[in-house]
């Protein structure tokens, strides 16, 4: 592919100096001759045309008009005949000079500007095998093996320190690998060579917050507040913000910043129902009403709302969560671990759901029809069949993100079930 682009550029310079040395180089021939007679030509097919007037009129007799005729023939078969020789313009050897400094100064001056703001690094053949590597990984590498990619990208950039490509993948290893400073720190370098860019902002704010334990006060609200400002529809500026305002209980904060994400999601679609549980959970805590613009969750209809309490007692399942060997080593103490389950038709959003913290891990965990994120929705007593799943959030958040370590029980889980096992197996693209 890059010999391809290469090939490509350099077709691409050769046309554009041949447009513009062939005029300067190729030989024109004076074409004033050839003006002057056309010039005369006219003049000549005037006169004649005066002359067969003034002849009919009678203002000239026959043999002045067969004299004067013949002389106008005389000279348009003159005028009519091709030049021996065509002389060529003079001018100089200015033109071959000119073309001569185009197909240098180009050429140079074109790849010195590539130099000062493109991706020089981009053409090294090591760094291309080496993100194509780092795209493919997706949680398939171990931490050890991460790390020698952010020691190659640190070398790199020592050499290309305004290559923002290679400051981005640096920032996206290093988070994988939990360094968050080492990760800010080369969001910071993002920011400095691409500015005001929403996307970076936010993912900036996302990690210093991992830094600071999942506390999104402080630079990372500053960060948030700056992508707001400059995409106020940015989707995960809004889930941060939304974010912030629930852990310090604003919940109508929540509830606005949360509410804006809808903005272009299917009603009904698996995010928008992410989006609403949010939502709904926030305006239970804070006691708020609901917001008929935004639309809502069908509630619980009071003929199931009745059957509840009796089937309550039986609607439970009980296990336990582990972790696969190779993802031990990536999950922090203070990760939070949600553990839920989920009706098998229908709505993804779980009907029971509890949470725990990474240093919690194996948890022997239990959902009941108690076991409700508050949002008046059905619960285990509503279903006789279950997913039951857990994940380890980094964020602390329920929507997933990508980094989120997860796994589920083998199949369908019936309702009543005692030690079902959720082992946490793989990484959340």
């Amino acid at each position: 592919m890059l010999s391809i682009f290469i090939a490509i550029a350099i077709a691409l310079v050769v046309i554009a100096l041949a447009l513009v040395v062939w005029p300067l180089v190729k030989k024109d021939y004076d074409d004033g001759l050839s003006r002057r007679k056309a010039d005369n030509l006219a003049i000549l097919r005037q006169q004649y045309e005066e002359l067969e007037a003034d002849h009919k009129a009678g203002r000239v007799s026959d043999d002045e008009y067969e004299e004067t005729r013949a002389e106008i023939e005389t000279r348009v078969l003159e005028e009519s005949k091709d030049p021996e020789d065509a002389v060529p313009m003079k001018q100089g050897k200015q033109g071959v000079y000119a073309a001569f400094a185009l197909v240098v100064l180009i050429p140079v001056t074109s790849f010195l500007i590539y130099l000062q703001i493109g991706s020089p690094i981009a053409m090294d053949p090591d760094f291309t095998r080496q993100q194509e590597q780092m795209q493919k990984m997706s949680g398939q590498h171990s931490d050890a093996e991460l790390a020698e990619q952010v020691r190659f990208l640190e070398e790199r950039l020592k050499e290309h320190p305004d290559n923002a490509d290679g400051w981005m993948m640096l920032a996206r290893t290093s988070a994988a690998v939990k360094d968050w400073a080492k990760s800010s720190q080369a969001f910071e370098q993002v920011n400095r060579l691409v500015p005001d860019n929403a996307d970076v902002l936010a993912d900036w704010a996302d990690v210093m917050a991992a830094a600071q334990q999942g506390d999104l006060e402080g630079r990372p609200k500053e960060l948030i507040e700056k992508a707001l400002a400059v995409d106020p529809q940015h989707w995960k500026a809004l889930a941060l913000m939304g974010t912030l305002c629930y852990n310090k209980g604003d919940y109508e904060g929540a509830v606005k910043y949360w509410s804006r994400m809808l903005a272009g999601v299917e009603q009904g679609s698996e995010e928008w129902r992410q989006i609403m549980e949010n939502i709904e959970q926030a305006r239970r805590a804070g006691g708020l009403p609901p917001d008929p613009s935004i639309g809502s969750i069908e509630p619980q209809s009071d003929a199931s709302a009745a059957a509840q309490p009796a089937a309550a007692s039986n609607a439970v399942i009980t296990g336990e969560v582990d972790v696969s060997p190779e993802m031990k080593s990536k999950i922090r103490p203070d990760d939070t671990v949600f553990v839920y389950a989920r009706p098998i038709e229908g709505s993804k959003m779980p009907v029971a759901f509890a949470s725990y913290k990474g240093k919690d891990l194996p948890i022997k965990f239990r959902l009941d029809a108690q076991s409700q994120m508050g949002m008046g929705m059905k619960t285990l007593a509503d279903v006789k069949e279950a997913y039951v799943e857990a994940r380890v959030s980094r964020s602390g958040n329920f929507m997933p993100t990508s980094g989120d370590l997860e796994g589920a029980a083998d199949g369908k889980v019936a309702v009543g079930t005692q030690g079902v096992r959720v082992v946490i197996n793989r990484t959340l693209p």
